[in-house]
């Protein structure tokens, strides 16, 4: 389930608000293809991926998990008690992220 050519990547752009918050609205949590392994979610709308969910372990539960978290170009978010508060926490800053105004280079390149 990689994004497509086409899809909205993770990284400062400077999408319109109403744009990015319309893509978050469509957005569905579904289960990794290799969930059995990984445990993982994907919350994405239509072909854009906007990141993993995944459990996060160091707990005293009997499953050594102590809640969930989001996954944004591999950096990972706050820890959550919840998988949809983790996925709520991930799209919020996937809008930071794309809605930032892209830094440029001393070339001119973003």
């Amino acid at each position: 389930m990689a994004p497509t050519a086409n899809s909205i990547q993770p990284r400062p752009q400077k999408l319109a608000q109403n744009k990015a918050r319309a893509v978050v609205n469509a957005a569905e949590l579904v289960r990794h293809p290799d969930h059995r392994e990984n445990h993982q979610w994907i919350l994405r709308s239509g072909d854009t991926v906007l990141g993993y969910v995944e459990p996060t372990y160091g707990g005293t539960s009997r499953s050594g998990r102590n809640g969930w978290t989001g996954r944004l170009g591999g950096i990972a978010g706050r820890r959550c008690t919840t998988r949809d508060a983790a996925a709520l926490d991930l799209a919020e800053r996937w809008i930071r992220v794309v809605t930032a105004v892209p830094k440029r280079t001393i070339t001119g390149d973003s």
